[in-house]
């Protein structure tokens, strides 16, 4: 008996856990896949998540993070020479060819252009080679456990996989740049004609997230038959291989709360279905509250012996939490930790303490304090009264000194 008991409870902890709060565990058809929120990291559905899988074209959203973090915007990118057969999307390349990082980024992302991948992996990096290195290396700063790369693009290699959770470090990481922002919601792209290409080349993003209205971009969703275009997702970037099958990460905001999702290995339009189920269970079920602004002045510390008395201080970082939407703030609260040996000279911007918030009795976010005025020794002032006094005594004394020996001389 006991042991029977035993069994089912372990299989009902197998469920989602927002099953214990009478919902209906959260099902997607695909391999692997997870949602986390945009500004905790919190993650919010996983399955498979660490699992190594082929990432496929999602590998672009971590060349275009190691572009953005190692070239700039409007650098030229001359293709001198022959890129050769590339396999997959393509956004047509040719030698002699010139275009700015920018230009090359919107058509690694919106088209997920393969060509593009490989010219903007040689100007980072010198090399394909050279550039793997540089996203394996990457991966590692970030905290992926589960990923390898051997190009830029996402082609099938058996030695270039990553996980759920590591795409999802990394686009959490790539939607911090604006333009990256901008870009993985465009739908379409234009690209000027080029003295080796005379006519526009014209690019639909390969997200129908973005575009996908009427006909076959349509999916059955919660019983009804609905657009695959989808608003509140603005991004980020899909995947397919026949091996790697339907891959995407998407991003969806309603007000301040941000998730993002990742879905790998799912078969034709379920890529939407399950990718939208992600989405909405994160937006319709959890809010981000902003407990403090960076920089928020929150409370006064007395300093003896300086000029001001007192400083004024607050987090160094905004203090978000995130709540299921039947919670409210009355289970959070805050601990102030200052350093107790605090004395002048305090400088704005100084690290003085920390501030720790908790939910329930669970320390959920802690970052530090700082100074947000000064606090200058009453000493400082003193010292230099007093040298100033010290100066005009001594001055005295040498025009005393002078005038005695020059009354001495006339005496003479």
């Amino acid at each position: 008996m006991y042991k029977l008991l035993s069994i089912v409870l372990s299989l009902l902890f197998l469920f989602d856990i927002n099953f214990a709060y009478g919902q209906t565990p959260l099902y997607i058809s695909a391999e692997a896949g997870i949602l986390i929120e945009y500004e905790t990291g919190t993650i919010l559905f996983e399955k498979n998540a660490h699992k190594r899988m082929y990432p496929a074209s999602t590998t672009k959203v971590v060349t275009a993070l190691l572009v953005l973090e190692n070239a700039k915007l409007d650098d030229i990118v001359k293709i001198d020479y022959d890129l050769g057969y590339i396999d997959g999307s393509s956004m047509y390349l040719k030698k002699g060819e010139s275009f700015t990082v920018r230009q090359l980024l919107e058509c690694l992302l919106i088209k997920s252009a393969n060509d593009a991948a490989v010219a903007l992996a040689n100007h980072v990096s010198g090399s394909v080679e050279e550039f793997a290195h540089l996203m394996n290396k990457r991966a590692l700063e970030l905290g992926c456990k589960n990923s390898h790369f051997t190009n830029p693009n996402g082609l099938p290699d058996p030695k270039h996989y990553s996980s759920a959770y590591d795409l999802a470090l990394f686009a959490k990481e790539a939607m911090k740049y604006e333009v990256f922002r901008e870009i993985v919601k465009t739908p379409y792209l234009r690209i000027p004609p080029t003295p080796q290409t005379p006519n526009e080349r014209v690019f639909r993003n390969s997200n129908r997230f973005l575009w996908g209205e009427g006909g076959r971009h349509t999916i059955d969703y919660k019983g009804k038959t609905v657009n695959i275009k989808y608003d509140v997702i603005d991004g980020i970037k899909t995947g397919y291989t026949n091996v790697a099958r339907q891959c995407l990460i998407s991003s969806g905001q309603i007000n301040n709360t941000r998730v993002i999702s990742v879905v790998l290995k799912a078969e034709g339009k379920n890529i939407y279905i399950d990718s939208r189920k992600l989405i909405d269970y994160g937006l319709e079920n959890y809010k981000l509250e902003n407990i403090f602004s960076k920089e928020q002045i929150i409370g006064n510390k007395l300093i003896p012996l300086s000029k001001e008395n007192t400083i004024k201080y607050g987090p160094s970082d905004d203090c978000k939490v995130l709540l299921r939407k039947d919670e409210n703030l009355s289970k959070i609260h805050t601990n102030i930790v200052l350093d107790p040996n605090l004395s002048a000279p305090i400088k704005y911007n100084d690290i003085i303490g920390k501030i720790q918030i908790y939910k329930d009795n669970s320390l959920i976010y802690e970052t530090n304090l700082i100074a947000l005025s000064d606090a200058t020794p009453i000493l400082v002032k003193y010292y230099n009264l007093n040298t100033s006094t010290h100066l005009s005594i001594i001055t005295k004394l040498i025009l005393f000194s002078l005038i005695v020996f020059i009354c001495i001389k006339r005496i003479k």
